[in-house]
């Protein structure tokens, strides 16, 4: 087993932490993020001369000490510095990254940068960028123990994990690059490996919507998840999603034949995309131009610190926004917010 010099830092969530951009801001829930301010941490990813620097939230310092280090070491080396951030999705706490072979300072802003836009950032961590790993979205899907509970993720921004078992199975899960166990993982192929077309066009469209979608979800950068059909059982959505952790998400797939992202649901699917049992996990997965090589995937998550009240917010993770116009049952496009 590894040497388990490991420690958890709590940021704000992103699709690429390469900079600041209008389609790609940091959010969360601390305090800093929710009065509109620009989190550091949106370079977390971004090489700088063949280097990734790690921003620590809240001017919060890292002990040496839980990584091995002594009263008079200025740094700790190699450490294993694991990124997490709460899914505005739904909330939950989830792995976004990691630095393998990181140093870490004793001094939290032992580091200082110039960034683009005038941020002077004062760094604690630095690693080679050829060391780091960012999840794409749909792979995030290592919990973390938010519960309030004895050696559970508290208020700080660092963490060095609730015991030496989870913290084993964390380097295990990084050591695979991300991937979960084999045995957690069903032994399923796909339903529609070998489903036969249907003769009309819109049913062609569907079917190769659908069959985008699952090939999505159970490749690697889909999660390696397995996919379910309940395209026939009259439950609101077309596909069960099980993450290796046992979450689903409830996958609505959608099709068309040509650019624009313009679909509508039936009354069903529309109940069930907003109803509070269903909405955290339901996710909008639209194909645009799906019988051409240029077929193109748009996926809709739902965005919980987005939505206030009834105005609920489904994104995708440039940025892009559905709005919503209730017809008989829902018309749904996509813009920038």
């Amino acid at each position: 087993m590894a040497h388990n010099k490991i420690v958890f830092v709590n940021i704000g969530w992103m699709k690429d932490y390469a900079g600041v951009s209008v389609n790609d801001q940091a959010v969360g829930g601390h305090g800093y993020l929710k009065q509109g301010n620009i989190g550091h941490e949106v370079w977390n990813f971004m090489p700088l001369k063949g280097k990734v620097y790690g921003y620590v939230p809240r001017s919060a310092r890292i002990n040496l000490k839980n990584l091995g280090g002594s009263r008079i070491d200025e740094f700790v080396y190699p450490a294993t510095v694991v990124w997490i951030a709460r899914n505005p999705s739904n909330k939950k706490t989830f792995i976004v990254g990691w630095y393998n072979n990181a140093t870490v300072y004793k001094e939290n802003e032992h580091i200082k940068l110039k960034r683009k836009g005038g941020f002077e950032v004062g760094y604690q961590i630095v690693a080679q960028a050829d060391d780091a790993t960012l999840l794409p979205v749909d792979r995030r899907l290592y919990p973390i123990p938010t519960a309030k509970s004895k050696g559970n993720l508290g208020q700080s921004p660092v963490w060095y994990g609730v015991d030496q078992g989870f913290r084993d199975a964390v380097e295990d899960y990084i050591d695979s690059g991300g991937n979960f166990p084999a045995e957690k993982k069903a032994n399923s192929k796909s339903k529609y490996a070998n489903r036969q077309t249907d003769p009309e066009l819109r049913r062609k469209i569907e079917l190769a919507a659908v069959r985008h979608a699952t090939a999505y979800y159970e490749s690697a950068e889909g999660g390696s998840q397995v996919v379910d059909s309940v395209e026939k059982d009259g439950v609101g959505w077309d596909l069960n999603v099980t993450a290796p952790t046992g979450a689903i998400l409830k996958v609505e797939v959608k099709g068309l034949s040509g650019k624009d992202v313009v679909v509508e649901l039936t009354p069903n699917e529309y109940k069930k995309m907003k109803h509070s049992d269903h909405r955290y996990q339901y996710v909008i997965y639209i194909l645009t131009e799906a019988l051409t090589p240029n077929a193109r995937s748009h996926v809709f998550r739902h965005n919980a610190e987005a939505s206030k009240g009834g105005k609920l917010v489904w994104a995708a993770s440039d940025g892009r926004q559905l709005e919503i116009e209730p017809v008989i049952a829902a018309r749904l496009s996509a813009s920038f917010a």
